[in-house]
């Protein structure tokens, strides 16, 4: 059951990320991938479109190109988070 952005278990789950709110939709869709699982390219994939689904959530129109730079800065970091820290909550099977 997907929670939105962050770690439901283990150190970091008391950790809220930055933009939680606003990256929501994108953790869920990427939290329902984690659960569903599969093999480390199905991973990979899941990563990815975290990454895309944030940037999207960005790219609508905004007021200042330094924000803008900003999220994408931390979309990038919520993709990276994910890469080096995720791998003991994706459900791998064949």
């Amino acid at each position: 059951m997907s929670k939105g952005c962050g770690c439901q278990s283990g150190a970091f789950r008391w950790f809220k990320p930055p933009y939680a709110k606003l990256f929501y939709a994108a953790c869920c869709i990427h939290d329902d991938d984690y659960d569903r699982g599969g093999s480390e390219s199905d991973r990979k994939a899941a990563d990815v479109r975290l990454f895309r689904n944030c940037y999207r959530k960005i790219a609508q129109p905004c007021t200042s190109p330094t924000k803008t730079l900003w999220l994408v800065l931390m979309a990038l970091c919520y993709y990276w988070g994910v890469r080096l820290l995720g791998h003991h909550h994706f459900n791998y099977h064949p």
